[in-house]
C-alpha cells in the first residue's frame, strides 16, 4: 500500500493518488509494497529500492548510506508493545531533494498518528528534508511514550512484587515473571532504536549539511539528538529497575519455596518419634511386657502423643516456627 502526501501551507494533505502524473507528493509512505510499486517508484524518481535483507541487516554501513542524490537510512522501530508478541521491524527513509520515501512491513504508532496531526496543524514542514526531521520528532516522542507506560508498568509490578500484606493470598508469580519479561524486551527494542536515532541523525547532520542548514533546522536536529540521549539514559535505568525486581521476585519465589519446605521438614521431625515407637510396638516378639496389658494400648497412643507435642514445643520454644 502507497500512501501520498503533499505539502499545504506547511500541513500536509493526502493524495487520493500518489502515483498519478499530475500528483507532486512530498512524501511517499509504503506499507508493505508489492515489486511493481518498488518499480514505479524506481522509474520515477531514480530511487533504488532497498530489499527486505538488506534493511534486516545490523552493520551501520548496510543501514545508513548514500547513493546518488538519496539518502538511505534504516531505523529499527518497536511495534505491537502492547501485545504478549512485541516486534522490532525495521523502517527504511530515503531522503532525496525532492522527496521523503519510508518503507516498512508494519505500521510503528508513529506513521499513524503524525500524518493524522500534520493533517490538522501545521508543522512546519517546508520540503522534504523538514519533513524527515518532524516525522523522526514523532518517533522519538512515541518511543518516550512507551518508556512512560512501560516506568508505570514496572511501578506496579515493583509495589504488588515488594508489598506483601501478612495473610494475603499468595500471588502467582508465573504471571509476574511473564509481564516483567515482556517490559524488558520492549525496553531493550526502544534501546536499539535510540541508539539507531542518534546515529541517523549524525549522519544526516554530514550528508544533508547543505540542505539543513538552515538555523530551525539544526536547531531541531539538536533538539532531537538532546532528547534522544536524555531518552537513552532513562532506558538504562528503566533496564536496571526492571533486572532489580526480575531478582525480587525470583527471591520471593525461593522464599516461598523455602517456607513450603520448612513445613514438610518440621511435620516429618515432629511425626519420627511417634513413628518410633509405633513401630517398637509393631514388632511381632512373643514376650513383649505390654502385650497382655490392659493399658498398653492407651499407653502407646499417649506415649506417641505426647513425643509429638515434645518436638513442636522444642521447635516453638527456640523460634524454628
Amino acid at each position: 500500500m502507497i500512501n501520498g502526501y503533499a505539502l499545504d501551507g506547511g500541513r500536509l494533505r493526502r493524495l487520493a493518488e500518489p502515483m498519478a502524473e499530475d500528483a507532486r507528493p512530498v512524501w511517499l509512505d509504503l506499507l508493505n509494497p508489492l515489486p511493481h510499486h518498488s518499480r514505479e517508484i524506481e522509474a520515477r524518481y531514480g530511487i533504488r529500492m532497498p530489499t527486505r535483507e538488506r534493511m534486516e541487516e545490523i552493520e551501520e554501513s548496510s543501514r545508513l548510506y548514500a547513493d546518488g542524490e538519496g539518502i538511505y537510512m534504516t531505523l529499527p522501530l518497536p511495534v505491537r508493545t502492547e501485545l504478549d508478541l512485541p516486534l522490532l521491524v525495521p523502517v527504511t527513509f530515503i531522503l532525496t531533494p525532492e522527496i521523503l520515501v519510508t518503507v516498512h512491513d508494519y505500521a510503528p504508532r508513529a506513521f499513524q498518528t503524525f500524518p493524522q496531526r500534520a493533517e490538522r496543524v501545521e508543522t512546519g514542514c517546508r520540503d522534504a528534508d523538514t519533513l524527515l526531521l518532524a516525522l523522526l520528532d514523532a518517533v522519538v516522542d512515541r518511543l518516550a511514550d512507551i518508556l512512560e507506560s512501560v516506568g508505570r508498568e514496572v511501578e506496579r509490578l515493583s509495589r504488588e512484587v515488594l508489598h506483601v500484606i501478612p495473610g494475603e493470598q499468595a500471588k502467582d508469580y508465573r504471571l509476574v515473571l511473564r509481564a516483567i519479561g515482556h517490559h524488558g524486551e520492549v525496553v531493550g527494542h526502544v534501546l536499539q532504536s535510540l541508539v539507531s536515532v542518534e546515529r541517523l541523525l549524525v549522519f544526516l547532520g554530514v550528508e544533508a549539511r547543505g540542505r539543513l542548514a538552515s538555523k530551525e533546522s539544526r536547531a531541531k536536529q539538536k533538539s532531537l539528538s538532546r532528547d534522544s540521549r536524555h531518552l537513552t539514559e532513562h532506558a538504562n535505568f528503566l533496564s536496571q529497575k526492571i533486572q532489580f525486581l526480575l531478582d525480587a521476585t525470583l527471591g520471593m519465589i525461593g522464599i516461598e519455596q523455602n517456607a513450603t519446605i520448612k513445613i514438610f521438614s518440621v511435620a516429618a521431625v515432629v511425626f519420627l518419634p511417634p513413628t518410633l515407637i509405633a513401630s517398637i510396638y509393631g514388632m511381632n516378639f512373643d514376650v513383649m511386657p505390654e502385650l497382655h496389658w490392659m493399658f498398653g494400648y492407651p499407653f502407646a497412643i499417649g506415649l506417641m502423643i505426647l513425643s509429638a507435642w515434645l518436638s513442636y514445643w522444642i521447635f516453638k520454644s527456640r523460634g524454628w516456627l
